[in-house]
């Protein structure tokens, strides 16, 4: 069992790591929809990703309130000013993409008149956004933009808690271990 004082709780723990493999899931759909052999096998795969692109908002939401009910286990030993600062900037902009990005999408979607199913369910969420050619194409520039730039911004998170746990040698990494 993990010490509390020492590492994140469960909760947050399971959220973060969900969240890193539907990012994964969401950036290969992205990536691969390329691959599909017709237009009715891209229109799926992007299905896919418009979901678990939406599906990660609804866990970064009790995510957050998670980080902010429950208290941030200290790192051991305390990094330095810039350190520190440079790891609140990137865990909010993390967290603003985690809602941004997605949202972005569910915009570009609905503007550009693409129904937005759940698959498996054949559920279609309803229509909040009217069509508007100009928005699409604004939004889905935007949305494909900061889609690369964050592969940046996950490597840099990713880079820095392996620097942590290798070169400061604290225990920043093995709080999000338990």
């Amino acid at each position: 069992m993990s010490d509390p004082a020492t590492t994140y709780s469960r909760l947050v723990r399971v959220l973060h790591w969900t969240t890193l493999l539907l990012m994964i899931a969401v950036y290969a759909t992205a990536e691969l929809r390329g691959f599909a052999p017709d237009r009715p096998a891209r229109i799926a795969v992007m299905q896919w990703h418009m979901a678990l692109g939406l599906a990660i908002v609804l866990l970064v939401l009790p995510r957050i309130g998670a980080r902010l009910m429950q208290p941030v286990p200290a790192i051991v030993p305390p990094p330095g000013r810039l350190v520190a600062i440079a790891a609140k900037v990137t865990h909010v902009a993390l967290y603003v993409f985690l809602i941004v990005q997605p949202l972005l999408g569910l915009v570009t979607a609905q503007s550009g008149e693409r129904a937005v199913v759940i698959p498996l369910t054949g559920i279609t969420l309803p229509d909040l956004i009217p069509n508007d050619h100009d928005l699409h194409e604004w939004t889905e520039e935007i949305h494909v933009l900061l889609g690369k730039i964050f592969y940046a911004v996950i490597g840099l998170h990713a880079a820095a808690a392996i620097a942590h746990h290798y070169w400061f040698r604290d225990n920043t990494l093995r709080r999000m271990l338990g």
